[in-house]
C-alpha cells in the first residue's frame, strides 16, 4: 500500500516545473495587486490632506461673513472656491443653521446644497473662529475623480508589467527545461552506448567460456563459431588434465576491463565438485547466527528486517538444494505481510527450524 501511495504522489520534473511556473504567476499577480492597492490608498490620503488644507484656508475667509451672517459674501467666497474641479462640495454652518453650501451635480456643475453626497468623497473640516470664539464650521468635500484617473493609469501599467513578467518567466523556465531535456538525452545516449559495449564484452566472454564447457554459445553466429572452434581444439579424453591450461589461456585473453566473469565462474562450478563445499562453507559462515537473530527480530516486532532476512534465505537456499528452507523463507515473508498473528508466529518458527536443520547438516 505504501508503495502504491508513493507511486501516486511521485513528483516528476514536468510537474515540478509546472508548480514553479504557477507559483511565479501567483507571485507576480500579488505584486501587481499590491501596487494598485497601495496607489489607491496613497491617493485617498492625499485627498484627505487637500480637503483639510482647503477647509483651513476657507475658514480664514469665511469667519467674518459667518460672524455678520452675510450670506452674499459667503456665497461669493464659496463660488470662487468651487472653481477648483477637484472640490465636490462646500458647506458653511453657523449656530443658526447652514449659511451657504454648494455641491456638484452629475454634469459636474455647482448647484445649491441639498444633502446628496457622493459616497467616495473625502471630507475635511475646519472651525470658524472670530476673536477666538467659534462662530461655525466649514466642510470641504474632495472628489476622487482626478485620483481615479491616476489609479487607472497605475492599473494599466501594472497589467503591462504583469504580462511582460509572465512572458519572461515562461521563457526562462522553457530554457531551463530545454537544457535539462538535452542533458537527459545525452545521458541516455551514453547509457545506451555503455550497455551496448557491455553486451559486446559479455558476448566475447561467453565465446571464450565455451572453450571450457564445449557448449554452443547462443549469442550470434560469429560467437557460436568462435565457441565451436575453441571447444573443438580441446581433446575430449584429456579434459580434466587440460583445465588449468585452458583456464590460463582464457585469463590471458581477457580484455583489460574485465575483472570477473560470471560465465567462467559457472563453468568452473560445473566442472569441479569441491566448489559446492566452498558454497556450503560461505552459507554456514553467513547464516550461522541467523536463527538467534530471527528470534530477537520477531520479539522486537521488526517485520521489515525479518522480511529482508527471509528474502536472503530464499535466494541462498537453492544454492545448497535446501528446498524446505526455500519454501519456509517464502512462506514467512508472505505471513509477515498478512494480518494473522498466529500464522506469522508459526511461519517464523518453521523457518528457524528449517535453517537449524540446514546448518546442522553442514556441520
Amino acid at each position: 500500500m505504501e508503495k502504491t501511495l508513493s507511486q501516486h504522489i511521485k513528483i516528476t520534473p514536468g510537474r515540478l516545473l509546472i508548480a514553479i511556473w504557477c507559483a511565479g504567476l501567483l507571485l507576480f499577480l500579488l505584486l501587481a495587486l499590491w501596487s494598485v492597492w497601495e496607489e489607491r490608498e496613497a491617493s485617498r490620503e492625499h485627498l484627505a490632506v487637500d480637503a483639510r488644507n482647503t477647509a483651513v484656508q476657507l475658514s480664514a475667509l469665511l469667519a467674518v461673513p459667518a460672524w455678520d451672517v452675510d450670506e452674499l459674501a459667503a456665497r461669493t467666497i464659496v463660488m470662487a472656491a468651487m472653481e477648483d474641479e477637484s472640490i465636490y462640495g462646500i458647506k458653511v454652518q453657523t449656530p443658526k443653521g447652514m449659511l451657504e453650501g454648494q455641491r456638484r451635480n452629475y454634469q459636474w456643475e455647482p448647484v445649491p446644497w441639498d444633502d446628496e453626497m457622493d459616497e467616495e468623497a473625502v471630507a475635511g473640516l475646519s472651525p470658524l473662529r472670530m476673536e477666538g470664539r467659534p462662530v461655525g464650521t466649514v466642510e470641504v468635500y474632495m472628489s476622487p475623480r482626478v485620483s481615479q484617473e491616476g489609479s487607472a493609469l497605475t492599473a494599466r501599467r501594472e497589467v503591462w508589467r504583469f504580462a511582460i513578467s509572465v512572458l519572461c518567466w515562461t521563457a526562462a523556465l522553457c530554457f531551463v527545461w530545454r537544457v535539462r531535456f538535452r542533458r537527459d538525452a545525452t545521458a541516455e545516449g551514453d547509457a545506451q552506448l555503455g550497455s551496448t559495449q557491455g553486451e559486446k564484452a559479455a558476448a566475447a566472454s561467453s565465446a571464450r567460456a565455451a572453450a571450457l564447457t564445449g557448449l554452443p554459445v547462443q549469442s550470434g553466429d560469429a560467437q557460436t563459431a568462435s565457441g565451436d572452434s575453441l571447444g573443438g581444439s580441446l581433446p575430449k579424453g584429456d579434459e580434466s588434465s587440460s583445465d588449468d591450461e585452458a583456464l590460463a589461456s582464457l585469463v590471458t585473453s581477457l580484455t583489460a576491463g574485465e575483472v570477473v566473469s560470471p560465465v567462467l565462474g559457472l563453468a568452473f562450478l560445473r566442472r569441479h565438485d569441491h566448489a559446492w563445499q566452498v558454497t556450503a562453507g560461505l552459507f554456514r559462515h553467513s547464516f550461522g547466527r541467523a536463527p538467534g537473530l530471527m528470534c530477537r527480530l520477531y520479539e522486537a516486532g521488526d517485520s521489515a528486517s525479518l522480511c529482508r532476512l527471509g528474502d536472503l534465505l530464499e535466494r541462498a537456499a537453492p544454492c545448497l538444494g535446501a528446498e524446505r528452507l526455500t519454501v519456509a523463507a517464502r512462506d514467512m515473508q508472505t505471513a509477515l505481510h498478512g494480518p494473522d498473528g498466529l500464522r506469522r508466529t508459526l511461519a517464523v518458527e518453521e523457518c528457524i527450524l528449517a535453517l537449524d536443520e540446514v546448518l546442522d547438516s553442514l556441520r
